[in-house]
């Protein structure tokens, strides 16, 4: 059984990846079995960290998805990664209206071509996409703008 202070322990150390930047703004937090997993403790420990953490407004609850880091999302000037740059436009090209609900996303090969990267990192940056519900993806049949209520 976890010591009654545990889940402070655990909020303190996600406040801290957060703030660093281990979870950017607008992306989901593992879920609540993997964070219990990884502090070898019971859900309901991680789920009275994150709690804290949504009270300090740090985190907010998708029902169905999650919990978010709160904060805008990084522009592609922002971002530090090939694969978080590559996400950064996407995010901003689907708000711009360029790709609509359940419009389908260019492909791996055809991104990686025109950005110079390599498939993995279009692969990495269309799952960043789909983990905080901006895409969803189909497998077989590709990636695709998410509906408002996925």
């Amino acid at each position: 059984m976890a010591d009654r202070g545990t889940y402070r322990v655990i909020a303190s150390e996600l406040e801290r990846q957060i703030k660093a930047g281990h979870y950017a703004p607008g992306t989901l937090l593992p879920s609540e079995s993997s964070l219990a997993g990884e502090h070898s403790v019971a859900r309901n420990t991680v789920r009275s960290a994150l709690d804290v953490l949504e009270e300090s407004g740090l985190v907010e609850v998708l029902p169905g998805h999650g919990r978010r880091v709160v904060g805008e999302p990084a522009s592609p000037g922002d971002a530090t990664t090939a694969y978080e740059r590559l996400a950064a436009e996407f995010r901003e090209r689907i708000a711009a209206g360029e790709f609509r609900s359940e419009m389908p996303l260019p492909g791996e090969a055809r991104l990686a071509k025109q950005h110079g990267v390599s498939r993995n990192t279009v692969r990495r940056a269309y799952r960043l996409l789909a983990d905080e519900g901006t895409i969803v993806i189909r497998h077989g049949a590709g990636a695709f703008v998410a509906q408002p209520d996925e």
